[in-house]
C-alpha cells in the first residue's frame, strides 16, 4: 500500500506542471466526455494499484471491477483488455522515466556528460525510486506483449512505442553531440551505442542474487558496484584526448 501511494504520488507531482492546461481543455469539453474521462483515470488508478501489488498475473479484470464496484462488462468499455489496462499504467510510469531523462540530461553540456547522466538516472535514479514502475515495464517488453502490440492488439500501443523511442532518442542524440564534440569516440555508430548502453545498464540493475551475495561478501555495496559499471561503460565510449 505504502509503495503503491507513494509511486502514485510522485506520477502526480511531476504531472503537475501540465495540470492546469489538462483542466483548461477538460472544462471545454461536454459533461459526458468529462466524465467518462474520469471513470477512466479512476479504473486506471485500480489497476495501478492491483498491478503494483501483485504484478500482471496475478491480477485479474474481475478484481479491478470488484473493486470499482463495476461490471466486468463496463470495465471493458473503457479498455478493449487486460493488457491495454496494464500499459496505461506503465505508460505512467515511462512519463516518470521520460521526466527524469530530461531533467539529467539538460543539466549537462557535452556529449560525454550527457550520456553519463542519462545512465546514471537510469541506473541510480528512476529505479531505486520507482522499483515497481520499473518491474512492471520489464513486463511490458516481453515477447507476449510485444507479439500482441505488432498485431495491433493493445490500446495505445503506438503511444509505448513512441515513448521508447523518445527515450532512446535521448541518449542517441547525446552520443552524436559527443562525437561532434569530441568526448566520445567517433568510429562508434550512435544508434547502435545507444541499444548497447541501454542493454548494458538494465544488465547491471538485474544483478543476480548470487553476485549480489559476492559483492557483499566483498563488503561492496550495490551502490558502489553500479557506480563501478558506469565508468566501465562510459570509459568504453570515450575518446581518448577528450577536447576541452
Amino acid at each position: 500500500m505504502r509503495k503503491w501511494g507513494l509511486a502514485c504520488k510522485q506520477s502526480k507531482e511531476l504531472d503537475y506542471g501540465h495540470y492546469r492546461s489538462r483542466v483548461e481543455k477538460l472544462s471545454k469539453l461536454p459533461r459526458r466526455e468529462r466524465e467518462k474521462l474520469q471513470r477512466r483515470r479512476e479504473i486506471i488508478d485500480a489497476a495501478e494499484k492491483r498491478f503494483l501489488e501483485k504484478g500482471f498475473d496475478g491480477v485479474s479484470m474481475d478484481e479491478i471491477a470488484c473493486d470499482l464496484e463495476l461490471s466486468k462488462p463496463t470495465l471493458y468499455l473503457y479498455f478493449r483488455n487486460k493488457e491495454s489496462l496494464y500499459l496505461a499504467v506503465v505508460l505512467r510510469g515511462m512519463l516518470i522515466l521520460r521526466d527524469t531523462f530530461k531533467d539529467a540530461v539538460t543539466q549537462e553540456k557535452t556529449g560525454i556528460k550527457k550520456v553519463a547522466t542519462f545512465i546514471r538516472a537510469l541506473c541510480l535514479d528512476y529505479v531505486r525510486k520507482h522499483p515497481d514502475y520499473y518491474r512492471l515495464l520489464v513486463v511490458a517488453r516481453e515477447q507476449r506483449f510485444m507479439t500482441m502490440l505488432r498485431k495491433h492488439e493493445i490500446e495505445d500501443g503506438d503511444k509505448f512505442g513512441n515513448m521508447a523511442m523518445e527515450l532512446l532518442t535521448f541518449l542517441t542524440d547525446a552520443i552524436k553531440l559527443g562525437i561532434y564534440d569530441g568526448t566520445i569516440r567517433d568510429d562508434l555508430d550512435p544508434l547502435q551505442t545507444a541499444i548497447f548502453l541501454v542493454v548494458a545498464s538494465e544488465s547491471v540493475i538485474q544483478i543476480a542474487p548470487e553476485y549480489q551475495d559476492l559483492l557483499t561478501r566483498r563488503n561492496l555495496t550495490l551502490s558502489e558496484y553500479l557506480q563501478h559499471s558506469i565508468d566501465v561503460m562510459l570509459k568504453g565510449i570515450a575518446a581518448k584526448k577528450p577536447k576541452m
